[in-house]
């Protein structure tokens, strides 16, 4: 299974995603913004990272460019509510543009994060 960094500014969707994770066997560690999980990027071995798109404290989107621009390979699917003001449709593009090996729209069910995990790991092949 997977050890993930999960990312994201709200407690409550971090505690159920992680159930949601741990439940499928992966092992996760969290954080609540992008410039908290440079640093547990920096410290640690990830398989995936998980990551909101927009949080106060470095937003995903800078978070997955920082990823691909310093050569980190840990795959990342981005998680996405909706941009303030703006449809879904352009969270997605955004996290795309900036390079997410995956985009899942929240609410995100169990069965749709544990697929999208497996997909992401089986590109690391």
């Amino acid at each position: 299974m997977a050890s993930i960094l999960l990312v994201d500014d709200v407690m409550v969707v971090r505690m159920t995603l992680r159930k949601f994770l741990e439940r499928g066997g992966h092992t996760v560690q969290e954080c609540d913004n992008g410039l908290e999980a440079i640093g547990h990027l920096n410290s640690g071995r990830f398989d995936v990272v998980l990551t909101d798109i927009w949080m106060p404290g470095g937003n995903g989107v800078d978070l997955i460019r920082t990823l691909k621009e310093t050569g980190i390979k840990t795959r990342v699917i981005a998680i996405t509510g909706g941009a303030p003001r703006a449809p879904q449709e352009y969270s997605m593009e955004e996290a795309q543009k900036a390079g997410a090996d995956g985009v899942l729209l929240k609410p995100v069910t169990k069965d749709e994060l544990l697929s999208a995990v497996a997909a992401v790991m089986e590109l690391r092949t």
